[in-house]
């Protein structure tokens, strides 16, 4: 699996010069908290050969913040062992195919072989998003960067919310197929979970899966943000609850009717396996009025796999209808 993050060593310039108690480690610890999502979703990140001798200003370089015992600068021996682990984990990029070492940003020209080498990545059609220390102004979202006089859009994450927009955004830039909707799933909707054998459905609606898909994006994208809480703040009135969930995804949500529950075939067409065990999936997303359905379901905090404390919502089945009976 190619890389999908590239660590940023032009944002580590200045770190000498903030005076303030706790900047810089709250700052590291951001980054390290990023880089460990990114493990825990098995995405990867690479580095210059020679982050380690990034410059911090005044003739510091980030080797000695980490490993010098008389650093001017003093770092809790635990949290530079963190990021000694960290930056040891991202893999070294190949930067014998660079244009250049330094990039545009903000007007500013900067030595940022990292930023180059996602900017060449993007170019060439495989996004890469870039993971800086958040010191001071840093630039965040889609930021324009220049290289070589080519200037292109490249994602900066600084949270959650941008790590999984990326992700997300991935999938329409690079048109990606069913195979490569899967393998992109986990990172742009992590708070989902999926039924066993889910995604052969991604070919099962009434229109072909490429006149889908965008749609499939904003709709799990919705579900995985909004839907346990909604589920869990609204269960007890599944009439509000379909309302504001509806209202926060943008398109109609409901459960079944009790005849339709009540109907053994309907029941059968919505069952599903996860984790081994049998689980019925009622409630659904309409991309279309009358066709073309994502079932899903809400666990509770105390029965959810993952602990969430919001509880988990399971997609089960793609489908183009499902047995009714009305």
């Amino acid at each position: 699996m190619r890389a999908r993050f590239v660590l940023d060593e032009s944002s580590w310039d200045g770190a000498t010069k903030d005076s303030q108690p706790g900047v810089l480690s709250n700052a590291i610890e951001r980054l390290l908290e990023r880089l460990d999502v990114a493990r825990v979703r098995g995405e990867r990140v690479v580095k210059h050969a020679d982050f380690y001798w990034t410059d911090l200003g005044g003739g510091l370089q980030l080797f000695s913040l980490l490993f010098v015992r008389d650093c001017p600068i003093h770092l809790d021996p635990d949290l530079a062992s963190q990021l000694s682990m960290a930056l040891d984990r991202a893999e070294d990029f190949d930067d014998s195919t660079l244009v250049a070492y330094e990039a545009t940003t903000d007007a500013e020209v900067r030595f940022a072989p990292g930023l180059v080498w996602a900017h060449t990545s993007c170019r060439d059609g495989h996004q890469v998003a870039v993971l800086p220390l958040c010191l001071g102004r840093v630039p965040a979202g889609r930021v324009p960067v220049t290289v070589a006089d080519s200037t292109l859009e490249i994602y900066f994450v600084t949270r959650e919310s941008q790590h999984v927009n990326f992700f997300r955004s991935v999938i329409s830039l690079e048109k990606a197929n069913e195979a490569m909707f899967q393998c992109l799933a986990t990172s742009a909707f992590p708070a989902l979970a999926w039924a066993d054998k889910v995604w052969r459905g991604l070919g099962a609606f009434s229109r072909p899966y490429i006149e889908v898909r965008d749609e499939l994006v904003r709709c799990l994208g919705g579900l995985s943000d909004h839907g346990a809480l909604c589920f869990f703040q609204h269960q007890a009135d599944p009439r509000e609850l379909a309302r504001v969930l509806s209202a926060r995804i943008g398109v109609p949500i409901s459960d079944e009717n009790g005849a339709t529950k009540r109907y053994p075939p309907s029941r059968r067409d919505r069952t599903r396996f996860h984790r081994g065990r049998k689980k019925v999936f009622w409630w659904h997303i309409k991309l279309r009025p009358n066709v073309d359905r994502i079932h899903f379901l809400y666990e509770s905090p105390e029965a959810s796999v993952d602990g969430s404390e919001k509880g988990q919502i399971i997609v089960g089945l793609f489908k183009d209808h499902c047995v009714l009976m009305s």
